[in-house]
């Protein structure tokens, strides 16, 4: 890393810095994610691998940016829990901007020492033709190609299966609080169901008391919203279990229990 991209890097990771613990969340919002996603990975990339290495192509780079970037914020968020560190805001931005800086001073002290020089070449050496094979074109953008159809599949897919289950509806049993009890030792309760399909009917209702037996009974029919609401009288004494059950299944479809008085 030569020393113009090295302090482009460590100016960028101080800005993201300052931006985030002090700024509005315009800017604080960018530079967190540069923070979290780009900016270790690319200091991390040049300190790890040698400089001038050809053998790691674009597609290689461009996973291995945010990669090591998730990598440094899960290794130092687990590094600030063994210490008995907080995670906030500020900790995951020292943890992000100091492994940038400290990568950014290894890289460049990896390129002093391989001595990289930025001084141009000679006017009379021409400059050295960079070639393009079909295999290196192959293995660098096969796989991004590859990586953004199925992304986009997969977006497509997640769009098309949201709007057709948008307007499913989600069936409901609740009850309202029971009423006072009366002077024969019961209480009201006034139960109500939603999302009920007549087609899934016939719909039955079935409460319960505390020593399993059956209290009553009585067929619920829904309105062409699929909504019910209804009274029953129960033991004021008892734990009560209403059942509601769909057609001619034996297995409750929703299950209400009310306490005791």
């Amino acid at each position: 890393m030569n020393p113009v991209r090295a302090g482009v890097l460590a100016g960028l990771t101080v800005a993201a810095a300052v931006a985030v613990e002090f700024g509005p969340l315009a800017v604080s919002l960018p530079g967190g994610l540069l923070l979290a996603f780009v900016l270790p990975g690319l200091a991390l990339n040049e300190a790890v691998f040698r400089p001038g290495r050809r053998d790691v192509g674009l597609t290689e780079r461009a996973v291995l940016v945010p990669s090591l970037s998730l990598v440094v914020l899960v290794l130092g968020g687990l590094g600030l829990w063994s210490v008995g560190g907080h995670l906030n805001r500020t900790s995951w931005t020292l943890v992000c901007a100091v492994t940038t800086l400290i990568a950014t001073g290894v890289a460049y002290y990896r390129t002093l020492r391989a001595g990289e020089s930025d001084d141009s070449p000679p006017a009379t050496t021409p400059a050295p033709t960079k070639l393009v094979s079909q295999e290196r074109l192959i293995r660098d953008v096969l796989p991004l190609t590859l990586a953004v159809l199925l992304v986009a599949g997969a977006g497509v897919w997640s769009y098309a299966d949201s709007v057709d289950t948008y307007d499913v509806a989600v069936s409901s049993l609740s009850a309202a609080p029971p009423g006072p009890v009366d002077t024969a030792g019961n209480r009201v309760l006034q139960v109500s169901a939603s999302g009920l399909k007549s087609i899934d009917g016939p719909w039955r209702m079935v409460w319960i008391g505390d020593s399993g037996a059956q209290l009553g009974t009585r067929d619920v029919a829904p309105d062409g919203d699929g909504a019910w609401t209804g009274q029953v009288t129960v033991p004021g004494d008892e734990r009560i279990v209403v059942n509601l059950f769909r057609g001619g299944d034996a297995t409750a479809f929703r299950t209400l229990i009310i306490a005791s008085q």
